[in-house]
């Protein structure tokens, strides 16, 4: 048994009253008590520390590290710029950076070479500590879509992170296949947008959706898709989708849908921020980028399910010396105190978004996971501050980020207090 005491307690949602004690019971939440019952024996005195859920980003490539847009535009396949033993050590070291910010899990957005299984297999075998992950696909996409290089004569023998396929059935095959290697998320292209400008808007026919959705649905997988324009939007919810990746021209109708469907949605605002601040975006990003956040707090209030994450590769490190999407320590929690600036959002909805809302997302209703509950997984982080007051603490984990606990056993352990026999230090 493992407890904590005296502590402020996030539990997801909310900010509980006071302050308590929290008691863990191998990897999972025991209970949840008041100063009205005894502290129990050797418990760890957190003197008003935050102990919140640990926090998960949910649009996360794994493989991707010094990439730029330009590689792809370039004719460059994405996923085949390294080896895939290369790329492999990449997405170690950033499952690391994870750890050190505070996130104990992720939810795979695309990666080539089945990098995200694989990882997630050598975290559960003990070869080495990383986060909670769902694995995902590579892009699924069609033949001349706006990921399939123009430059034919330069298509690899075997895929990166980019994968074509037409009509229903390859398509439904090519799920069903990276389901059987591992991939519990099929990520797909739906439409140019977000980033990607295209002298189309389609990418992908209604059956091609339909077969993607059902095939990954019958073998217990999501679907999560790039999809920008309204009506591509609809469709993607309406034909089953359960992420919705962007969404730039959602509106009072898309946010119904979502609701109603009780799809995901990673709005993603950093990225086309950089591209706006440094005068590299397309015409109309601008309108776009003002759409998302003018609606954000409706879809909050309307109950769609918000999730945090971005595009994080260092896309910007050669002109930002502060690249907001790089994978440095404390970069992924830039997101909360960024969302929660905007006008009718509240920083313990935004926090939600990263710990109740993402462990429902990660964990498919299997279990319990981004809550301080009875019966929860613990994978908890112990905060010196309390987030809700200011959520820029979760941008600078080197001075407050105290702990990470992982399955009920520490992680890292920054504490004054050792830890105890379940778990391990990692300072």
């Amino acid at each position: 048994m493992l407890s904590f005491t005296n502590a402020r307690i996030f539990d997801g949602a909310t900010m509980r009253p006071g302050r308590g004690t929290v008691t863990l019971d191998g990897p999972r939440i025991a209970a949840i008590t008041g100063p009205e019952i005894p502290v129990p024996e050797g418990a760890i005195d957190l003197n008003g520390m935050t102990l919140m859920p640990g926090l998960i980003t949910c649009h996360f490539h794994a493989d991707f590290y010094k990439f730029t847009l330009a590689q792809g535009l370039a004719g460059d396949p994405l996923g085949k710029e390294l080896p895939p033993g290369v790329l492999m050590a990449i997405a170690i070291r950033n499952a690391g950076i994870l750890l050190e910010s505070g996130f104990t899990g992720y939810i795979g957005a695309a990666c080539g070479h089945d990098i995200d299984a694989q990882l997630k297999l050598a975290i559960a075998e003990g070869i080495n500590p990383g986060p909670r992950i769902r694995a995902c696909s590579p892009h699924l996409g069609t033949t001349a879509d706006l990921n399939d290089s123009k430059k034919w004569w330069r298509r690899m023998q075997t895929p990166g992170t980019d994968v074509f396929g037409d009509g229903p059935e390859e398509l439904r095959k090519m799920v069903r296949e990276f389901i059987r290697r591992g991939a519990q998320t099929i990520k797909i292209f739906a439409s140019r947008g977000h980033g990607f400008p295209s002298t189309f808007i389609r990418n992908m026919e209604r059956d091609e959706i339909t077969a993607i959705v059902q095939a990954a649905h019958g073998r217990g997988a999501k679907v999560r898709a790039h999809v920008a324009d309204k009506a591509m939007i609809m469709e993607c919810i309406g034909l089953g989708v359960d992420i919705i990746d962007h969404g730039d021209e959602v509106d009072e109708e898309v946010i119904e849908a979502m609701a109603k469907a009780g799809t995901f949605w990673v709005p993603s605002l950093v990225y086309p921020k950089c591209l706006l601040e440094l005068g590299w975006a397309e015409p109309g990003t601008q309108e776009l980028y003002d759409n998302v956040r003018k609606y954000l707090p409706l879809a909050q209030k309307a109950g769609v399910r918000i999730l945090p994450g971005d595009d994080y590769s260092g896309v910007f490190r050669e002109v930002l010396p502060d690249d907001p999407l790089d994978h440095q320590v404390g970069r992924y929690g830039r997101e909360f105190a960024y969302y929660g600036a905007i006008e009718g959002l509240s920083p313990e909805e935004v926090l939600s978004w990263g710990t109740k809302n993402a462990g429902a997302a990660l964990l498919d209703g299997e279990d319990r996971l981004g809550v301080i509950a009875p019966g929860a997984l613990a994978d908890l982080i112990i905060i010196d501050g309390d987030p809700c007051a200011d959520l820029s603490l979760l941008a600078r984990p080197q001075e407050a980020l105290k702990a990470v606990i992982r399955d009920g056993a520490f992680v890292i352990n920054r504490l004054d207090q050792p830890a105890t026999k379940t778990g391990r230090i990692a300072a």
